[in-house]
């Protein structure tokens, strides 16, 4: 459970950090909701063509996520997170130029999408391993919990103004607010002053040898094992439908940009309600079973949107995207809380990446999947298939010592509840968190 909920607000690095995460997540509103509209009300784009858009953005954390790891425990974290919101800023800016001079083209977008998505990747990696870092792990729920609000908070306002401005300014302009965001993202992160302790040892090792230890990390523990499998199979399913969902939204459902937004919005508001009630919902079921519990309700909500039609789709659509962000947020606040309580420090980003490998490494697969079958058995079908994968996804942790962990476990004895390795100081060792 959350301790010491107060002592945050009087830690000004974490304020700066969570400021600028709220930033950058608000811009990013834009850019998902810009992104796909350009492409298809620019340039016509297929299904099969929005499932590569999205495939590309999510590939570098396939080719380069393991790559990541090793880097974050190599090197500053900050500076990493730093480096990455310039670079995406820069790729982001290439859209609204490449528009204005009358040159934007799907080879453009799918190129972009693919230099934004590997800054993306780094900055990730580096920005999980960072927060114990910053924050100690007492305060890992607090933390992560107050970065989830803020994250949904965001996404409130951010799909409707981003509707707003498509209408506006059109889908090309308003990919601006992004750029704006990660240079100011950039910005805050420069304020924090605490220094990191970077093991220089690390250096000495060969950068194979610190990917395979990344995995050793994950697939040797039961517990992350089972983690690892529910993300990745609920991020296999959850991307087929996705990568068409705007498409969806836009042709089959007739919605204008301004709705989709305020569909968005809705789901966002879900997200912030699961954030704030995060901590009260793990005090009455226990860490664990808050974790299945929110895994197994989110596969739900995701099979109904098969019942949505043109006559019907914000009353269907909306109160399905407020659950959906409510079990999501639920799920992730703890499920990430407890990877990071249970790993050291030097380890915290070979295991991250590790984790993004494996739950984000699927993202192009499911993109390109969901592409294909929705252009072969339809949009309504694709989107029924993956809601019934994610909702099996969470067989993963009912088979796994999930449900037995009660709270953030800190000792020997919850490592053998939760069939966890421990006594060796290169595994994930509840016994060796600090």
């Amino acid at each position: 459970m959350v301790s010491n909920r107060s002592a945050l607000w009087n830690h000004r690095d974490f304020l700066n950090v969570w400021a600028a995460e709220t930033v950058s997540v608000f811009g990013s509103q834009f850019y998902l909701i810009a992104m796909p509209l350009a492409a298809v009300i620019l340039l016509d784009a297929s299904a099969y063509e929005m499932g590569i858009l999205f495939s590309l953005e999510m590939l570098p954390f396939l080719l380069f996520g393991l790559l990541a790891g090793v880097l974050a425990d190599r090197r500053r974290r900050r500076t990493i997170m730093i480096v990455c919101d310039f670079g995406r800023a820069v790729a982001l800016a290439v859209i609204p130029v490449s528009w204005y001079f009358g040159a934007l083209s799907l080879p453009i977008m799918y190129a972009v999408a693919f230099v934004a998505g590997t800054f993306t990747a780094f900055f990730d990696i580096a920005y999980q391993a960072y927060l114990p870092v910053l924050v100690k792990r007492s305060e890992l729920l607090d933390a992560n919990s107050k970065l989830e609000t803020s994250r949904a908070s965001s996404q409130v306002a951010g799909p409707s103004i981003a509707g707003l401005a498509v209408n506006a300014l059109g889908a090309p302009l308003a990919i601006t607010g992004n750029f704006i965001s990660f240079l100011g993202s950039a910005v805050l992160l420069l304020r924090v002053k605490k220094r990191e302790l970077v093991v220089r040892a690390e250096a000495c090792k060969s950068v194979l040898g610190e990917i395979k230890e990344g995995l050793d990390i994950v697939l040797s523990s039961r517990l992350l094992r089972g983690i690892a499998g529910c993300t990745a199979t609920g991020n296999l399913f959850w991307s087929m439908s996705y990568a068409i969902l705007v498409l969806f939204m836009e042709s089959t459902l007739e919605l204008s940009a301004i709705w989709i937004g305020a569909v968005f919005a809705v789901g966002a508001l879900g997200a912030v309600a699961g954030a704030v009630l995060s901590s009260r919902i793990v005090s009455a079921l226990g860490l664990g079973r808050a974790i299945i519990l929110s895994a197994f309700l989110g596969g739900v909500p995701s099979m109904l949107i098969v019942l949505a039609y043109p006559s019907n789709a914000l009353l269907v659509l909306m109160p399905i995207w407020f659950a959906t962000g409510f079990t999501g947020v639920v799920y992730n606040v703890n499920q990430v809380s407890l990877r990071q309580a249970i790993t050291p420090d030097r380890l915290q980003g070979k295991m991250n990446a590790t984790m993004r490998f494996i739950v984000w490494g699927v993202y192009p697969i499911g993109g390109i999947v969901g592409g294909l079958l929705g252009e072969t058995v339809g949009l309504r079908m694709t989107i029924l298939i993956a809601g019934i994968g994610m909702l099996a996804s969470v067989a993963w942790i009912v088979l796994s010592p999930v449900a037995k962990v009660k709270v953030l476990p800190s000792g020997s004895e919850e490592a053998e509840e939760t069939g966890l390795p421990h006594g060796s100081e290169d595994t994930v060792c509840c016994a060796q968190t600090y």
